[in-house]
């Protein structure tokens, strides 16, 4: 190979390179530190060029590269999906790119309109010239600073738009916050803490100040050598620094998170890891609500074993392990809860009144939560159907100990629903939008469900007094702005329920985990997670697995640490007793508006100064 293809090609490659460096954080390979390294590649294959259009097709091909690998479990349901989804998502990074190229590239060359006239070329050489021999004398006094900060500037840029960008990426047509930079920090708890201050997409800029700061302190430093005069490099202390106090938050954040005053949730989960394929089979609805109570009778069993062998060999007082909670996961039974406008209660379809009353009740004075579709119906004819062209909701339902069955329940309706999973836009207009739904799934569509409206925590009993329980359905937990709306200043708990079953054995369970520890750290209340397939776990405020009272290990696994198995988990859950409110809970994604005003300033700045 030459080299001028190796000139023309090199740009390519590192973007390429950068992509899959930056998958490898995620869950399917967990190589967490390479969040620090990924850009190093990326960043001088963008800035050695001068066109927005070059900036955005660098960075398109590094984020296609990197969606393609993240994304690859999307291919268990649609490979034309995952494709789609990679090109679409990929635009972000060209948008970044084409910042990064402009206004927040430290080696643009500045001319002017007049640019190929060779007087100003002449100029230009010759202040160049004099900038360099003035490095050499050390007559420039004041470079140091000046460069550092020149430095600090164009980082700022970068991450600034960074950051911005990847919200707008969480927000805009419902808006996919999946694997954001920040989530990278999952397996690195001191460093995710900050998330309680800036949100998740807040903890992605200093790896991207960072990056930017270190190639061009390098390149200085590689500049400097040749002249023989160095110079101290102020922008890299600066940043070493922030990096530090982001670590020293980290370090005391957590250690004071975990001293606070609590109420102890007890909870058992139950996951019965049913495959897809047989999920909505109607033959399997007897099988599929069987298992489910085996599953809780045995691990209730299990539970009242234990009790009489502590009391048996204890001294002296023991405390018996009673669940407040047992937690299905979502859709978990198969047939559909009914309600009438206007009516007070609840009717349960088929064979679930029975089940819950005769077969789950008895078992103990628990609050049972489980997802169930939730369907609008009607009287007709003394009877009670679903009502055609009625609201159906994919929902939580609770049905609390001590009251009559059709009357203990609470629902919680999920309102942040999955395009072309849940509804399809325009979907009556557009029929070929759901014939595509088909081919690319290879099922028919069930129809759009409707949005729930409540932001209402659910207030459920537990030994210890109410609790109030923050709802949230699937991918519900990966969106920080929707689940901080339902905070308050009381004892609290996020109850999410899930079935990523639709994804196989795939790493797509995991990544849904490392996306929902962050919503427990950004609003300082624990989260229980129950899952068809896993990963089910309770998540400490502080966004760990481990019990910060046992040191338990508190997660759904068989003895190989494979979270794709039945079982279940007796665990506790520890409600702040205050319910002190994050600065996340209380203004949301300031960090990130901030930056986007930001980047406007700079781009409104770049413009009038030419």
């Amino acid at each position: 190979m030459s080299d001028r293809k190796k000139i023309v090609l090199w740009p390519f490659i590192a973007a390429i390179v950068s992509g899959v460096l930056l998958a490898m954080c995620f869950p399917g390979w967990n190589l967490s530190g390479f969040v620090w390294l990924w850009m190093l590649p990326l960043l001088p294959a963008v800035w050695r060029g001068q066109s927005k259009w070059y900036g955005f097709f660098i960075c398109y091909l590094s984020g296609v590269t990197f969606w393609v690998i993240n994304l690859k479990w999307l291919w268990t349901v649609s490979g034309l999906g995952a494709l789609v989804m990679a090109a679409f998502l990929a635009l972000y990074f060209g948008l970044w790119g084409a910042i990064a190229v402009s206004i927040g590239n430290p080696w643009r060359k500045k001319l002017s309109k007049n640019n190929d006239d060779p007087n100003e070329r002449e100029g230009i050489q010759e202040k160049i010239a004099n900038k360099q021999a003035a490095a050499k004398s050390g007559a420039n006094f004041g470079s140091a600073v000046g460069d550092s900060f020149r430095s600090l500037r164009f980082a700022f840029v970068n991450a600034a738009a960074w950051v911005g960008i990847e919200w707008l990426r969480g927000w805009l047509f419902t808006g996919f916050g999946w694997n954001g930079l920040g989530v990278a920090f999952h397996n690195t708890p001191v460093l995710a803490q900050a998330a309680d201050l800036v949100g998740v997409t807040g903890l992605a800029f200093m790896p991207v100040l960072m990056s930017a700061v270190l190639i061009q302190t390098g390149r200085r430093l590689g500049q400097e050598a040749m002249t023989g005069k160095l110079k101290a490099r102020l922008d890299f202390s600066v940043a070493a620094l922030l990096l530090a106090m982001h670590f020293c938050y980290g370090v005391w954040r957590a250690r004071d998170v975990n001293s606070w005053d609590t109420q102890r949730v007890r909870v058992l989960l139950v996951q019965e890891n049913i495959p897809q394929n047989l999920k909505w089979d109607e033959s399997e609805v007897v099988r599929i609500m069987d298992g489910y109570r085996e599953g809780t009778e045995l691990a209730i069993k299990a539970l009242d074993d234990s009790n009489k062998k502590s009391v048996e060999s204890a001294n002296e007082e023991v405390e018996l392990k009673h669940p407040d909670f047992v937690i299905w996961p979502e859709s978990a039974l198969p047939n559909p809860l009914l309600y009438v406008e206007g009516e007070e209660g609840y009717y349960f379809y088929g064979n679930i009144e029975h089940l819950l009353e005769n077969e789950i009740r008895p078992l103990g004075n628990f609050t049972l939560i489980a997802g169930m579709n939730e369907f609008e119906a009607e009287h007709v004819d003394k009877m009670i159907k679903w009502k055609e062209g009625g609201g159906q909701y994919n929902s939580i339902v609770a049905v609390k100990p001590g009251q009559p069955l059709a009357l203990s329940a609470e629902t919680y309706r999920k309102m942040h629903l999955v395009i072309f999973g849940e509804y399809i836009p325009l979907k009556d207009d557009l029929p070929v939008l759901t014939k595509l739904f088909k081919f690319s799934s290879g099922a028919d569509f069930a129809g759009n469900f409707s949005a729930g409206e409540s932001t209402e925590p659910l207030t459920l009993p537990t030994v210890e007094g109410d609790v109030q329980v923050i709802p949230n359905v699937c991918f519900e937990d990966t969106v920080g702005r929707l689940t901080r709306r339902f905070v308050r200043h009381e004892p609290q708990v996020i109850v999410n329920v899930t079935n990523d079953g639709w994804f196989k054995e795939s790493e797509a369970a995991a990544q849904h985990m490392a996306n929902a520890r962050f919503r427990a750290i950004e609003l300082r209340r624990p989260m229980i997670r129950s899952a068809n397939t896993g990963v089910s776990g309770i998540i400490s405020a502080a966004g760990s697995l481990v019990d910060p009272a046992t040191g338990d290990r508190q997660i759904v696994e068989d003895e190989n640490g494979n979270h794709f198995t039945r079982g279940n988990l007796y665990g506790h859950a520890y409600a702040p007793v205050d319910g002190p409110l994050t600065l996340y809970a209380v203004a949301g994604d300031w960090f990130a508006w901030l930056m986007l005003v930001s980047l406007a300033v700079a781009i409104v700045r770049q413009r009038i100064s030419g």
